[in-house]
């Protein structure tokens, strides 16, 4: 990248679509311009936890900068290991769902806001102890607005077992892979 003013107007715009949480294993990159951005979200080893009792989990990936965002495509690679010991908290072969929403899983079943960016997708945890699972793709099918108007659109990875037996203590997931979005921020009419 160039140095003095084109990185730093770069740098500037970017800042202006949204921003990732701090997490150690994320990373985003955002390019565009007017209104029009490319995100690129980069997961290595990011981990998160997943209790027994609720079978589910999220993370947030990415904060919106205020006003209405139009989701109009995009695709995702990920792979999953288990960090935790797999005969005692999620299983050798355990059966994973996982999605893109505006909003944090709040049971095992993803549907409605949890799954408004990217639908729900279903994958076996097929690693070996902690290696990595054969890798699971999707892309985003149907364009979505998403009003942030009011408060911010944020972004979530959305994780859940479907059932008990997959599960039988509180494990670690470490997700590694790519998730790009190509969106609009439409602005804010308030």
């Amino acid at each position: 990248m160039t140095r003095g003013l084109p990185r730093t107007l770069s740098r500037a715009a970017a800042r202006e679509a949204g921003l990732a949480p701090p997490k150690s294993g994320l990373k985003a990159v955002t390019t565009g311009q007017g209104g029009s951005w490319r995100t690129v979200l980069s997961l290595n080893a990011m981990q998160v936890p997943v209790t027994d009792a609720l079978a589910y989990a999220s993370q947030k990936l990415f904060d919106f900068a205020d006003g209405k965002v139009r989701i109009k495509g995009g695709t995702a690679r990920l792979q999953f290991a288990v960090l935790t010991t797999r005969a005692s908290t999620i299983n050798d072969n355990a059966a994973l769902t996982w999605s893109l929403g505006s909003a944090a899983a709040s049971s095992a079943t993803l549907a409605g806001t949890m799954v408004n960016v990217l639908a729900s997708t279903g994958r076996t945890l097929d690693g070996a102890g902690a290696a990595l699972s054969t890798a699971s793709t999707a892309d985003i099918a149907a364009a979505a607005t998403l009003d942030g108007s009011t408060t911010p659109v944020d972004l979530y990875l959305n994780l859940a077992f479907a059932t008990g037996t997959d599960i039988d203590a509180d494990g670690t997931l470490a997700v590694t892979g790519t998730i790009t979005l190509l969106w609009e921020n439409w602005g804010d009419n308030a």
